[in-house]
């Protein structure tokens, strides 16, 4: 039997570092960036959009992370936002976004014929200086919905889709003062869509709960100088949904336990533009990511199990950075971040070197064994008669049955023998 020794902490610590690559240097006042499979050929494509001259582009990734532009639309004065799903559904990934032309302030789609040629279809064209295009199934037909907001129009909106993608508006709120920024999903467990919302000009963030007959009772959510953008995940996770927000005025990253407990994450974030949350080290909580306009910087905030947040910055150079975006843009198992920043002209995405450290420990024999592969989906499949234990990468014992994505080692009749990678 083969032996590799090694220490196994008491403690195995997630080390990040970032290397930048460049996607595009040339992408006049990059406004926006998505990440998604486009072309179904199993890796990571990058969407974005220009705030100056308008351009939608996606960059194809030949699967070694050489990314091939191709031209979406063009034309418009800016693109201000861009988001992609399946909208019929046909099996293919269409786009949508908000942009604006002198006559046409638009919220639309693009529809992908399947090889990735697109036609667009203007959803609502009077939509004063739209922003924030999202899709979701509101109304659980089995197709997809729009939200956008309009800052000017102080409107937050949702567009039902009959099924043949012919859309009929309706206003949520139609006074929500420089709306700017909207999100969706079930927040309370009932099994229906709600909607989030982000008022730079009102000062606050906002949940639309739904009746489940898209009917919506507004509930405040507290007063941030200009609120600009918000999201909700779990972020401890305890089963319920808590809203992550930043403003813009008064350089504020926040977390609202359940919807209800302030908690700040950073008060100094000079220019809070954009956030997103995903687990970032792998650690089985959520992390927080921010960019930050005035202060230039690309950030990350690691929650150590407790929802204590340690900053790390990803670059804090990155001129006028207004988008942050986070995806496995390299299929190998960590997540990646993306950025657009207007003053370089740059999409751009980050690669994650994450690293499982060595603490403090104790040196213990490993066997191997090969019972199983070393990356999986779906639930995990140990050896019968055998008395298994899985640890994540903190170190803690986890239920093998309920693992979330991310990297485990197992631990077989004492020894540890295998460190797997759950993808999904």
């Amino acid at each position: 039997m083969k032996y590799i020794i090694m220490l196994l902490p008491a403690l195995l610590v997630a080390q990040i570092s970032f290397t930048e690559h460049i996607i595009d240097p040339e992408f006049e006042r990059a406004f926006a960036v998505f990440a998604i499979d486009l072309d179904d050929d199993n890796d990571v494509d990058v969407l974005g959009t220009k705030g100056l001259t308008g351009k939608f582009t996606w960059w194809e990734n030949d699967g070694y992370q050489n990314f091939i532009p191709h031209l979406i639309d063009s034309g418009f004065t800016a693109g201000t936002s861009v988001f992609a799903i399946d909208v019929e559904p046909d099996g293919d990934i269409d786009i949508l976004g908000t942009y604006k032309v002198p006559g046409l302030e638009a919220v639309g789609w693009w529809e992908n014929d399947g090889n990735e040629n697109f036609t667009r279809h203007d959803i609502d064209s009077s939509f004063t200086n739209p922003y924030s295009a999202f899709g979701i199934d509101m109304d659980d037909d089995s197709d997809i919905d729009i939200l956008a907001v309009a800052f000017d129009d102080d409107d937050i909106t949702w567009w039902e889709n009959d099924g043949s993608e012919n859309f009929t508006e309706h206003t949520i709120r139609g006074d929500y003062d420089g709306a700017y920024s909207v999100y969706a999903c079930d927040a309370d467990g009932d099994l229906d869509i709600d909607v989030f919302g982000a008022a730079y000009m009102g000062n606050v963030i906002t949940w639309w709960e739904n009746d489940g007959s898209e009917n919506f009772t507004e509930h405040p959510l507290g007063g941030f100088a200009g609120a600009a953008d918000v999201y909700a995940i779990d972020v401890e996770p305890d089963g319920d949904i808590d809203v992550i927000g930043c403003a813009y005025l008064d350089d504020d990253v926040f977390w609202l336990e359940n919807g209800v407990i302030l908690h700040y994450i950073e008060q100094e974030f000079e220019g809070a533009w954009s956030i997103f949350a995903i687990d970032l080290d792998q650690d089985t909580d959520i992390d927080i990511l921010g960019a930050a306009a005035v202060d230039d910087d690309l950030t990350w905030w690691e929650n150590d199990g407790s929802e204590n947040f340690i900053r790390h910055d990803i670059n804090d150079n990155l001129d006028d950075v207004v988008a942050v975006y986070a995806a496995d843009v390299d299929s190998d198992t960590d997540i990646d971040v993306l950025s657009a920043a207007r003053e370089p002209d740059d999409i751009t995405w980050w690669e994650n070197d994450l690293l499982v450290g060595i603490g403090k420990g104790f040196s213990k024999p490993i066997t191997h064994h090969e019972f199983g592969p070393t990356i999986f989906t779906g639930p995990l499949q140990l050896p019968e008669g055998k008395t298994c234990k899985v640890y994540d990468i903190s170190g803690r014992t986890v239920e093998p049955t309920t693992l979330a994505p991310g990297v485990y080692f197992l631990e077989i009749d004492g020894n540890i023998t295998q460190k797997v990678v759950k993808v999904r």
